[in-house]
């Protein structure tokens, strides 16, 4: 008996050692990756243009896939028992946070003012290239894109004709990017499935339909069926998760605890397949002038939205009086998106307005980016005049209105999950 536990005890023994140098050689391999492929520019204190910029972001990425083989391969060799008195101590095991917050700031740190503040705004390629309607990535998309390193990307009915070209128009703009992109649309499903009913792909079930069946695997199952085909089109961001209680038609119903279910499914289906989820529309969509307490079962399935890892929340333009006393739209208020969202929710993912249009006869389109900026916000979504709101930002940040620290806190949330993917395949477990 004591020889057979004494047999148990040395092989678990050697699991645990072959998993901790598995787990050294992956954080090593990864280092390596981060100071010797982004940490070269900051090391030889040399000056970077655009150009350089965008040799150095695209040496990086390239890296990053040959790492990822490299890990898989050294996983799949035979294990290379350790000597018992070996050990790992925790500093020489990077954690997956670790890993990712390195190559998010030596990312940061290598752009450019101008570039960090069109990477907060997320807008149509029409507002981008100045076209009517954009079908195709052309020499237009490509001047805009060097002059406007946007966050990300909005695509709707009119910019798809059939599934070869809406795969080609985003595949060849990602390509031409300095910076990765959120590849977005509105894919809430049933008959206002835009890309699908575009494509005349099968529909999947709308969200009323999903909350009256009551069966929240089903949504779970949905949102999967979703990501597999916006993932294969090039999307990695759907916008269309709504999260508010509602009986129309882009919602999951009126019951708290049904909606929450829902959600959290929803968020869970998309984003283990690859498309990061956006719950819509933060704190709800029609003023209640509700107070905080009063708006409970309005917050709960936002709450469980946050717990599945939601990588965004959409604000909506629609006041909070009762929250916040006054008629500030809840996108540009500082109580609603501080106090409140990430205050009492705890969210610190990324946090986008709604279309600032909707706000355009209030105030100017830099007004509404630079106060949605300074509530809180990460990310610009349509602004009525995006040249305009730019500028209006650029300006704000070089005249001391808006710190460089702020604009950094916005794209780390925003870097964290543009390359949180990355991590996952060189680290992950």
């Amino acid at each position: 008996m004591e020889d057979k536990m004494n047999n148990n005890g040395g092989s678990e023994r050697d699991v645990r050692r072959e998993l901790r140098r598995q787990r050294r050689i992956r954080a090593q391999i990864t280092a390596y990756a981060i100071t010797g492929i982004l940490g070269v520019s900051v090391a030889s204190g040399a000056f970077f243009s655009v150009n350089k910029i965008i040799g150095a972001v695209k040496a990086y990425n390239a890296e990053v896939e040959e790492t990822v083989a490299e890990a898989k391969e050294v996983n799949a060799l035979p294990a290379a028992v350790e000597s018992p008195d070996e050990s790992v101590t925790d500093t020489e095991v990077l954690n997956s946070d670790s890993m990712l917050d390195n190559i998010v700031d030596t990312c940061i740190s290598e752009m450019p003012l101008e570039d960090r503040v069109a990477g907060l705004f997320m807008v149509s390629p029409e507002q981008l290239t100045g076209s009517d309607a954009v079908v195709k990535a052309g020499t237009g998309t490509q001047e805009a894109l060097n002059s406007y390193a946007v966050g990300g990307l909005l695509y709707v009915s009119k910019n798809i004709k059939d599934a070869g070209q809406i795969k080609d128009m985003l595949s060849t703009t990602v390509s031409m990017s300095k910076y990765p992109l959120f590849m977005s649309t509105v894919e809430v499903g049933g008959e206002k499935s835009i890309v699908a009913n575009a494509l005349s792909l099968d529909p999947v079930a709308s969200p009323s339909e999903l909350g009256a069946s009551g069966n929240a695997d089903e949504a779970y199952n949905t949102a999967s069926k979703v990501a597999d085909y916006l993932n294969a089109y090039g999307f990695n961001m759907n916008l269309g998760v709504n999260a508010n209680l509602s009986d129309s038609g882009n919602s999951f119903g009126t019951d708290p605890k049904l909606v929450s279910a829902m959600v959290g499914k929803t968020v869970e289906g998309l984003q283990t397949f690859g498309v990061s989820a956006c719950l819509q529309f933060f704190p709800e969509t029609v003023n209640s002038g509700n107070s905080l307490e009063g708006m409970a079962d309005a917050l709960a399935p936002f709450r469980a939205g946050i717990d599945a890892g939601a990588s965004m929340i959409m604000v909506c333009t629609a006041p909070s009086t009762g929250i916040t006393g006054d008629d500030t739209p809840s996108c540009l208020s500082s109580t609603v998106i501080q106090d409140v969202l990430r205050g009492q929710l705890g969210y610190d993912g990324i946090i986008i307005t709604d279309s600032l249009s909707d706000v355009a006869d209030r105030y100017s389109s830099a007004d509404a980016a630079v106060a949605a900026l300074q509530a809180g916000a990460d990310m610009i979504f349509l602004p009525e005049n995006f040249a305009e709101s730019y500028q209006g930002v650029l300006a704000a940040v070089q005249n001391g209105v808006i710190s460089e620290d702020r604009i950094n806190e916005s794209l780390r949330r925003i870097y964290r999950v543009k390359y949180a993917d990355k991590v996952e395949e060189i680290a992950g477990e």
